[in-house]
């Protein structure tokens, strides 16, 4: 259990923890509930993983489902369950990539048409984020995928050269030309906005 003294969040993820680890023992033996429980937790967050990584919200939707199919078939080969969400993540990330690979993920071209913004700053943090998921749709796969995971899920160079199996070279260059890339892209949206 949570110790006197201990963050709320820690021990809300420490629970969450235990429980994923229950659960997939449960599935381990044939428990579709306990499966069902897992997919509940963790569906959003693989999807949303999916969705910038290969900037395609209903590939995303597919992959998300082939995910789940992929693990329920090989949730034996799990060696730790309390590392079920990072062996879930990398399921997910085989398949996107494996997708790519076959030529399916294309670069997104946007229009020169862009919608007006709202000016509540509720809608506006909305439309910086939809500016953000437009400009990584535009780079390419490698730099799309390298900078979801160096910045939304914090894996380092060395992780994320081993979830991809790329050179840390590629990773470190996919990083730096797409941060590069994001920058320009994104000032060029806030210019399109600019009310002075």
């Amino acid at each position: 259990m949570v110790e006197a003294g201990t963050p709320s969040g820690v021990g809300v993820r420490l629970r969450e923890r235990e429980d994923d680890s229950r659960a997939v023992l449960l599935a381990a033996t044939g428990d579709v509930a306990a499966f069902e429980q897992l997919v509940q937790r963790h569906q959003r967050y693989v999807e949303t993983l999916l969705a910038r990584a290969c900037g395609d919200a209903t590939l995303a939707e597919d992959l998300t489902q082939l995910t789940f199919l992929t693990a329920w078939r090989r949730l034996h080969s799990l060696r730790d369950v309390t590392a079920f969400r990072a062996w879930l993540r990398r399921v997910a990330l085989n398949l996107v990539v494996d997708v790519a690979r076959r030529g399916s993920i294309k670069t997104v071209v946007l229009s020169e048409e862009t919608a007006a913004r709202g000016t509540g700053s509720a809608e506006e943090t909305i439309v910086q984020r939809m500016d953000v998921d437009a400009a990584l749709a535009r780079l390419s796969f490698g730099q799309r995928v390298c900078i979801v995971l160096a910045f939304g899920e914090k894996m380092s160079h060395s992780e994320i050269a081993a979830a991809l199996d790329m050179p840390i070279g590629t990773v470190k260059s996919h990083i730096a030309r797409g941060v590069a890339a994001l920058r320009t892209l994104l000032r060029a949206e806030e210019g399109c906005y600019d009310r002075s």
